[in-house]
């Protein structure tokens, strides 16, 4: 990424989803303050980065489910999510469907 900074946020979310990250640990990652990040992140990618790492978590989801290689359960694991309730909203308001549904309509 032609920002560092960021690049290095990026690299780190990547790698590690599941992680709990914070708008506070994703600055640390990227050597800046929160508000410097969190700028930088916004006009940089053009969504903040707590939009990004959720649609990114989504992303890899949604490829899982749709693979067929972990269950809903898993796949909010898979994509940081302690609670597999809250998972599955944020997953139907981004893709439209349950998770359930999503990997059926794939099967």
């Amino acid at each position: 990424f032609a920002d560092p900074h960021i690049g290095r946020a990026l690299t780190a979310f990547h790698k590690q989803p599941a992680v709990a990250w914070t708008v506070e640990s994703l600055a640390r990652e990227a050597g800046l303050s929160r508000t410097g990040f969190a700028q930088r992140f916004a006009q940089k990618m053009g969504v903040t980065p707590m939009q990004y790492l959720t649609s990114w978590r989504v992303q890899l989801a949604r490829e899982a489910l749709a693979e067929g290689q972990v269950s809903t359960v898993e796949a909010a694991e898979l994509a940081g999510y302690v609670s597999e309730a809250a998972f599955a909203r944020v997953f139907k308001k981004d893709v439209g469907v349950t998770p359930a549904a999503y990997r059926a309509s794939r099967a």
